[in-house]
This record gives C-alpha cells, sequence and structure tokens, in this order.
C-alpha cells in the first residue's frame, strides 16, 4: 500500500466559500485515497497563506517529512493550491520525480507522468491567474481610496459594516470609540503617561484580539493617527475620508506636541548636565554637545560646547566655552522684558477681542448648525423612502454616504468655530507677568530652573564662529516680541499697525496646541520656583 501525505491551503475567505474550503479539500483527498487503497499518514493544512511563495509553515514541515517517513505520493486538490509561482512548482516537481515521488491533482490528474510540459503549463495558468487577481485587488482598493474610505481594516475604535473585501466601509464602534476619543482627551492635557493609558484602557476592557493588553507601540500608533481626525493614505496619497471623525484636528495636533514634548525631554541619569543641552545648534543643524576637559598643567577644569560632527570636513565650527555661550543667552533674556504700558495693551486687546468676537462667533456657530440640522433631516428622509421602498438600495448606498459626510464637515466646522472664541485670560495675565524683571529672574535662579525658563521663551539658539547668530523664541512669544518692536518703532504712525499686531498675539494665545505648551511649561516652572524657595 503506498504512503501518502495530503496538502490544502486557503488564503481567503472568499475561496472557502468558492468550493476551496479546507474541509471540502480534505474530504476530497480522504476520498481519493479510500477508493485507490492508500495509506494517508496526514494532511498538512496551510490557512491563510498564499501560494506565491513556498514558506509556509506546513508546506516546510511536508517537504521535511518526506525524506523521513519514505513517502510515495502527494495528494494536492488542485495544482494553484500547492504553488503558484513557476520557477517554485518547477524546481519541487523536479525533486518529486528525481525522488520518485507522484504529485497527484484531484482536478488535473497525476503530474509525474510525462514531462514537464503539461505540469509547467497548470503552473503557469496558476500563477497568470494570481497576477491578474492581485492586479485586481490592488485596482479595487486604489478606487476605494478614491471614493474616501480607508482600503485596509479600520483602526481600533471602528468597525467594518457593509459587504466584503473591498466593498466593505466603516463606522465609529459604539463601544470602543468614545474610550479612544477619551483616550486623546486624557493624553492632551500632558499628565498620562504610555503606562497609564495602557492601564486606563485595560480596564475599560480594550485589549487586543488575542486577548493580551494593548501594547506601548500600538498605543503611540494610535496617537499618531491622522484617520481619527478624518484623514485616510494610501500609498503616499491622503485625502479627507467620508469615514465619521472621532476628534478634532486641533485635538490631534495636541497630542502631537505632548509626543514631541516627551520624546525630546526624556528623563534619564547624565554624569554631566549642560545648561544648554537641547538648546544649542551649530550652523550645520547638528546639535552642540558640552564636555569638560582638565588642563594637565594646572590641573584645571574646562567646560566648552562643541558640534556632534567636529571631526568631519565638512563642519569647521569652533569650541565656545560655556561661560561664553551662556552669558550670550543671558543677554537674549532681556529682550523678553516688556513694559507694564505695553502689557496693559495687550489685555485690553484680549478683552476687546472677547466682547467683539464673542457675537460674530455665535451668528457663524448658529447658521452652521441651522445647515446641520437641515442635512439631519434630508438624510431621515432618505431613509425613510428605503424603508417604504421610494429609492432602491442603490441610490441610498450613494446618497446616505454623501449627505453623513457633509453633516460630519459641519461638525467639524462647529467645533473649530466654538474652539476660535476661547480664550484663556488667566493664561494670558500669568505669561506676562513672568515677563517682568526676568533678566535678574534667570540670573538668579538655578540651572534646573533656568532650563525651563529657557523651554518657555526660546525654541534654540544658532550658533557660528563662538557668536549666536539667530534665537528662535516659541510662537507665542515671537508675536509678542513683533508687537513690542512695533509699539517702540512706531511712536509717531498711525496705531492700526501695532493693532493689527496685536490681534496677532490674541490669535497666538489661541492656538490649543501652542497655548498647552506655555501652559505645561509655566506649571513646571512655578513647581520648580518653590522647590528652589524650601
Amino acid at each position: 500500500m503506498k504512503k501518502a501525505f495530503g496538502y490544502i491551503r486557503v488564503s481567503t475567505v472568499g475561496q472557502a466559500e468558492e468550493g476551496f474550503s479546507l474541509d471540502h479539500q480534505k474530504e476530497a483527498i480522504k476520498d481519493y485515497c479510500r477508493t485507490r487503497e492508500m495509506q494517508l499518514l496526514q494532511v498538512f493544512v496551510d490557512e491563510g497563506k498564499s501560494g506565491r511563495t513556498v514558506n509556509r509553515p506546513e508546506f516546510q514541515e511536508m517537504l521535511k517529512q518526506i525524506k523521513e517517513k519514505g513517502i510515495d505520493c502527494v495528494l494536492i486538490y488542485k495544482i494553484d493550491r500547492f504553488a503558484r509561482n513557476v520557477t517554485d512548482f518547477s524546481r519541487i516537481w523536479n525533486e518529486f520525480k528525481e525522488s520518485g515521488i507522484n504529485l497527484i491533482s484531484l482536478l488535473e490528474g497525476d503530474l509525474s507522468n510525462g514531462s514537464s510540459l503539461v505540469p509547467n503549463i497548470f503552473a503557469s495558468v496558476a500563477q497568470w491567474e494570481s497576477e491578474v487577481n492581485g492586479q485586481r485587488t490592488k485596482d479595487a482598493l486604489m478606487e476605494k481610496f478614491r471614493s474616501g474610505w480607508q482600503p485596509t481594516c479600520p483602526p481600533i475604535g471602528y468597525r467594518s459594516v457593509g459587504g466584503d473585501g473591498e466593498r466593505k466601509y466603516c463606522e465609529p464602534d459604539p463601544y470602543a470609540a468614545p474610550i479612544i476619543k477619551k483616550m486623546f482627551e486624557l493624553y492632551s492635557t500632558g499628565q498620562y503617561s504610555m503606562m497609564t493609558l495602557q492601564e486606563w484602557l485595560q480596564d475599560k476592557n480594550i485589549i487586543s484580539k488575542n486577548g493580551t493588553i494593548i501594547s506601548f507601540s500600538r498605543i503611540n500608533n494610535i496617537l499618531n493617527n491622522p484617520f481619527y481626525y478624518g484623514l485616510i493614505r494610501w500609498h503616499g496619497q491622503e485625502k479627507t475620508g467620508k469615514h465619521t471623525p472621532l476628534i478634532s484636528k486641533q485635538l490631534f495636533e495636541t497630542c502631537q506636541y505632548i509626543l514631541k514634548k516627551h520624546r525630546h525631554f526624556l528623563v534619564r541619569e547624565r554624569k554631566f548636565d549642560f545648561l544648554l543641552r537641547g538648546f544649542a545648534y551649530c550652523s550645520c543643524g547638528m546639535r552642540l554637545v558640552g564636555e569638560h576637559h582638565i588642563i594637565r598643567s594646572n590641573k584645571k577644569r574646562i567646560s566648552y560646547y562643541h558640534c556632534q560632527t567636529r571631526y568631519s570636513p565638512d563642519c569647521k565650527q569652533k569650541y565656545v566655552q560655556v561661560k561664553d555661550l551662556e552669558e550670550q543667552v543671558e543677554n537674549y533674556i532681556k529682550e523678553i522684558e516688556f513694559t507694564d504700558e505695553f502689557i496693559a495693551q495687550v489685555k485690553q486687546q484680549a478683552n476687546d477681542f472677547l466682547n467683539t468676537g464673542r457675537q460674530n462667533t455665535d451668528g457663524m456657530r448658529q447658521a452652521l448648525i441651522n445647515q446641520k440640522t437641515g442635512l439631519e433631516v434630508k438624510r431621515k428622509r432618505v431613509e425613510d423612502l428605503l424603508v417604504d421602498g421610494g429609492i432602491d438600495q442603490e441610490t441610498y448606498n450613494r446618497k446616505h454616504p454623501e449627505i453623513t459626510q457633509q453633516i460630519n464637515n459641519l461638525q467639524i466646522q462647529i467645533d473649530e468655530v466654538e474652539e476660535e472664541s476661547k480664550l484663556d485670560m488667566p493664561l494670558i495675565a500669568e505669561t506676562l507677568f513672568l515677563t517682568k524683571n526676568i533678566y535678574k529672574t534667570y540670573q538668579s535662579a538655578p540651572d534646573p530652573l533656568k532650563r525651563h525658563y529657557l523651554r518657555f521663551f526660546y525654541e534654540g539658539f544658532t550658533v557660528d564662529n563662538k557668536v549666536i547668530i539667530e534665537a528662535k523664541p516659541t510662537p507665542i512669544f515671537e508675536a509678542l516680541k513683533t508687537a513690542n518692536m512695533v509699539k517702540l518703532r512706531q511712536v509717531q504712525l498711525p496705531s492700526i499697525s501695532l493693532t493689527n499686531s496685536l490681534v496677532q498675539v490674541i490669535k497666538t494665545f489661541q492656538n490649543p496646541v501652542w497655548a498647552e505648551q506655555i501652559r505645561e511649561r509655566l506649571k513646571q516652572i512655578n513647581t520648580l520656583t518653590k522647590v528652589a524657595a524650601i
């Protein structure tokens, strides 16, 4: 009695429904062996594996055991279940023939008899079918992207609905969507770490598909995914999708700032800590790093900053002593001191904005709400027509998503208008108060507190030939400095230029990302100030 192995495979759910299911293939192989008195030792099963490669776990295990157990023949249901690559098929077919092993396809017959011509033709057809199907799939997925839907499975917080494969679309998951939205809101406060969010999600029973807790990298991917505010991406392209966003773009950008801040200021133990670490940059674009050196002759220690690429032929930056560079930074701190008169003007501009802007905002918001209400009535009418038989399913599938997308876009505009009307007056007052006598305050502060002052006012300093050639203020203080310079230089000119520059200051404070940045840094400064005073 001949010893036989069976091999079966499916790569998609669709194949199972078309008659290629694993159970169907297995039973057909068993019947074949029973009627021909073959001893079927084992059936190897690869589920969800492509036939374009032979790097399939069960397939490789079968090839290994063939040599160990003296197998006479290998049974397959159809040649494309075995391989969809002519090169791989031809190589294995020759190996089987040299070893005296028959390869039998239930649909194509004994492939070992005669020359390799016929089997290779079958394999070529299988490869061609695979390539055609692959291109069709790519075209269908691209078309799905062009129509406004994400071609791949939606991220956590959404669920797939509708037809199979590329015909599916997504909608917010009733349970998970509010939790994911809340996670973004929590993280945007700057008070939640990845570990805290991981525990919080576990408490809410948000876990991975295999039942484990959500990993840190998965949480990071969620926070970095623009899909949640309405953007879809595919093969280097991006566009606004038709799915319902869970968050606003402003909330997403706030989370991006928090992520960037956590990456930039990771806390780790350092042997030496220099004041301008992370703030000073070479004119070549690289950071300046600090070092201590001992002079052999007198055993004195000198400290200096140098470019990270000091040994590179492309950068000839000179070493600059720590004391000299830090004194230059102190001089830039002087530029941040504003007069009481200027501070009063900024506060007055903020009050005027709140008084006049609130009326305009209310009118715009109400107009958008009216438009949204009208579209919701229209959508309800379409739903009723489908139930009553007034329109067919195809028309409904075309109209309903279009109206829903318009409603979602209006909601985003409403959220943006409401966000623009917000202005944190205490934040403005506290920020301006900090600028009074800041030079003396900075000089007397310990280095850890000085670093937070620098972060509060400046993004970085560029150094060339031992001299700071550029100081980049934070967005809010750049707007304040510009307005102050206009005030000093245009005393005799009409006040319209100063008014415009003050309006720009207010708009800068309205930006949620920058406002959150200032708010967080003020909190850190206040904490360290209290510690230093003890």
